[in-house]
């Protein structure tokens, strides 16, 4: 009995356990393999501990030679920042720079007027086309980019337009200085394209152009305000000055032509009087012509109208206008343009021996185009004078704002009578700043 209670005790053997057979097939050490090692076996193997960091060093690389790409970049900004307080060289060097560093299809640059209200292209490389854009007219998503301190891009679409029609895919940054949104830079692609990288230059880049813009904006605003305070300062000393003199000699010429008895005396004091008074007439045209549109009440139109007027009251050339003036988006480029169509005026006025002077207007697609006619003796005649500091000086405005001046002499199919055609590019007037017109 105490025998059989031990047998019953006893474990049996596990070969003839119903629920657990050998399995035949052997596993990568050679031992037979039951159903549990079958089924840990058919699981996926974990990465071990040095795989895995193995994993994370690949991936902490990528990340670094991306960044290390991206600060060869920006070094490469801030080597090249655009060093000229000139506005259109810093505008240049940005559309360069964007190009060269992050490859763009279409670079656009956009300036904010000094109001706020608008925005100008003016820049745009690729088929971005020059315009006047009001803040508010901005695509949706291109606004944004102006609430942001870095770029932002868009897959772009027939919905979802970009500066050029045919972009596939933006980038776009703010340009800010001093807290102030001076401008919107757009790098664009017409093939879609991961940018993720640009894009982070782009940033970079528009900080850069935004502080070298507002540099440039103010030094021209400065040299604006200088030349106009000088142009006063010599106004004033004209006036207190010589002109004060000239009315004292003309009221001694006065008194001594009333003492002198002898007519011979008289009649050559009379003369030295003429002179004099010719003289005052000339000075206070100067100074007339000197304070001309630096009291910004008119405008380009009423300004020229006025002086053809006064012109024609005071010589026997009749100056006609029939012109008109489309929107100039900067006062000292008003100024530019009048000084030039003043200078043109003049030399008709002062050299061509004429009788007439015609000043017309007419607007393209690309150029406005201003031209002064008159019917004198032309410049290649044989009284041609020897000086020529006023055309210089048009030529040299005409250059400082990316404007063309041809002077023509004689006329076609004519022997006699000058033209000066002065061609604006209309991208150009549309520069922004002050409201003149």
């Amino acid at each position: 009995m105490d025998e059989r209670r031990i047998a019953r005790g006893r474990k049996k053997p596990a070969a003839n356990h119903p629920s657990m057979r050998a399995v035949t097939g052997q596993d990568q050490t050679g031992e037979l393999s039951w159903p549990l090692v079958d089924r840990r076996q058919n699981q996926v193997q974990q990465s071990t501990g040095i795989e895995r960091r193995q994993l994370v060093d690949r991936d902490h690389l990528e990340r670094l030679s991306t960044a290390n790409q991206i600060l060869l970049s920006l070094q490469k900004i801030a080597i090249t920042l655009p060093s000229s307080f000139d506005l259109e060289k810093v505008l240049d060097q940005g559309v360069t720079q964007v190009q060269e560093l992050i490859g763009s299809d279409i670079v656009t640059i956009l300036l904010t007027k000094t109001d706020g209200t608008a925005m100008f292209i003016v820049r745009g490389r690729g088929s971005a086309q020059q315009m006047h854009l009001e803040i508010d007219s901005l695509p949706r998503h291109i606004a944004q980019a102006l609430d942001y301190n870095h770029s932002v891009s868009f897959d772009l679409s027939p919905t979802v337009r970009g500066f050029a029609d045919e972009a596939s895919i933006g980038a776009y940054c703010a340009l800010r200085s001093r807290g102030f949104v001076v401008g919107l830079i757009a790098a664009e692609w017409r093939q879609s394209k991961d940018v993720t990288q640009q894009t982070q230059i782009l940033t970079g880049i528009a900080d850069a152009l935004g502080v070298a813009v507002d540099n440039a904006r103010l030094f021209r605003d400065i040299r604006q305000q200088s030349a106009s305070e000088e142009r006063l300062r010599i106004a004033r000393d004209l006036h207190d000055r010589t002109g004060s003199t000239l009315a004292f000699i003309g009221l001694e010429l006065d008194r001594l032509i009333r003492n002198e008895n002898a007519s011979e005396k008289q009649i050559e004091l009379s003369e030295i009087r003429e002179q004099v008074s010719r003289t005052v007439s000339e000075v206070r045209e100067m100074l007339y012509d000197l304070r001309t549109g630096q009291d910004g009440q008119n405008s380009l139109s009423e300004t020229v109208r006025e002086f053809a007027e006064r012109v024609s009251a005071r010589t026997d050339i009749k100056v006609k206008c029939e012109f008109s003036v489309p929107f100039i988006g900067d006062s000292y480029l008003t100024n530019e343009i009048w000084e030039m169509m003043k200078e043109a005026i003049l030399n008709a006025e002062r050299h061509s021996q004429g009788s007439q002077v015609f000043v017309t207007t007419s607007t393209g697609d690309k150029l406005w185009t201003v031209s002064i006619i008159d019917n004198g003796i032309g410049l290649n005649s044989d009284n041609k004078r020897q000086d020529a500091y006023g055309i210089t000086g048009m030529f040299e405005r005409a250059e400082s704002i990316g404007a063309e001046i041809v002077i023509v002499s004689p006329l076609p199919d004519q022997n006699y009578g000058t033209e000066v055609v002065i061609s604006i590019p209309i991208d150009v007037l549309n520069d922004p700043g002050d409201k003149s017109q």
